[in-house]
């Protein structure tokens, strides 16, 4: 798995929370993941099977996208 895009949400419920967007299509599951995390205890994890469905979840999100 590889990490695509790292950031931090800027707006709305998960406002400050780290977002990390990984790519697994060589690896076990064969798709796409969104991380969100505000704490060790407080993270959610989201796959998706195909890149549109990944894109169109991130609309969602306001990201400050880091590198």
């Amino acid at each position: 798995m590889s990490i695509i895009r790292n950031g931090i949400v800027t707006t709305g419920e998960y406002s400050g929370w780290e977002i990390t967007v990984a790519n697994d299509r060589d690896g076990d599951t064969g798709g796409y993941y969104l991380y969100l995390k505000k704490s060790d205890i407080e993270n959610f994890d989201y796959w998706f099977e195909h890149e549109a469905e990944l894109h169109a979840q991130l609309v969602d999100f306001e990201v400050e996208w880091i590198g």
